[in-house]
């Protein structure tokens, strides 16, 4: 009987394949395990940390105003602070927060102190932002409305990105995506569809509603959920065209629709829009 040969062959080329791609094994094992504890990450995070190319930009803004090189950020008055300035100057979300709090309740900032105080910053970093910071003299008063309505009673519809931002929780940013989002609707029918604002708090949506109150509603021309065609039903804000197409999937195969809340049915639309939904559509 013939006695059986190594496992791997006696060819010296096989068994230094074998031996190089357990080790390259090894390396990248060790690799894995060393390199977070070798760079001190955080337990849970791995050597990449995400990014985006908007968070790059504003990272190099900032390095560029510390060094005083490229552009220079002029003292500006801190009763009409937004998040893009605040993150430039290192305040943290919290503060600027506070901050946005206050100036919603018609209060003004009139000196370093009740800065410091109201965005419960520490002294040495206000002292730090003194020089950026240019206050309003008492003789001349900021006017703000303390119910947070800009101008008293102004509509939903109605309201600039401006006003917008005299809610606390409302910046640049989300003001922008909230008169986006209602051009795109044509108008708001229901303040409930706030919420459907990317990144936008449900209690920062409903401080909105507060102060702003929908007082006037656009016309729009409803589509029928019995006769609309799949490009018809996709052109509406809230349904894609996987939806659309389910809708008439299912007119086709069941008849017609004898309530819109039989769109809860259809597993690709999401339950909680339905209401939405149903305002821009018609049996």
């Amino acid at each position: 009987m013939r006695r059986p040969g190594p496992h791997f062959g006696d060819h010296p080329r096989v068994r230094s394949g074998v031996f190089y791609f357990l080790l390259i094994l090894a390396l990248l094992q060790a690799a894995t395990w060393g390199l977070p504890r070798a760079f001190r990450l955080p337990e849970g995070e791995g050597p990449v940390i995400p990014d985006t190319l908007k968070q790059a930009v504003l990272d190099r803004l900032k390095t560029q105003l510390a060094q005083g090189g490229g552009w220079t950020l002029r003292p500006f008055n801190p009763n009409g602070i937004e998040d893009f300035k605040g993150y430039l100057l290192g305040i943290p979300p919290r503060a600027l927060d506070s901050l946005y709090a206050f100036r919603s309740r018609g209060g003004v900032l009139y000196n370093l102190e009740q800065f410091g105080r109201i965005s419960g910053l520490p002294d040495s970093i206000v002292q730090g932002l003194s020089p950026y910071l240019a206050f309003p003299s008492r003789g001349n008063r900021v006017r703000v409305n303390p119910s947070g309505q800009v101008p008293a009673g102004r509509d939903l519809n109605a309201a600039s990105a401006g006003e917008l931002q005299s809610v606390s929780g409302i910046g640049p940013v989300l003001s922008g995506r909230i008169i986006k989002f209602r051009d795109a609707l044509g108008g708001f029918l229901h303040p409930s569809q706030l919420f459907d604002v990317y990144g936008l708090e449900p209690e920062v949506a409903r401080r909105v509603i507060r102060a702003f109150p929908l007082n006037s509603v656009p016309s729009v021309n409803r589509v029928s959920v019995n006769k609309g065609t799949p490009g018809e039903l996709a052109s509406l804000v809230y349904l894609t065209p996987e939806m659309a197409a389910a809708i008439v999937a299912r007119r086709d195969s069941l008849g017609p629709y004898q309530s819109l809340q039989e769109l809860r049915q259809i597993k690709s639309i999401p339950g909680n829009k339905i209401d939405r939904i149903a305002l821009y559509l018609e049996l």
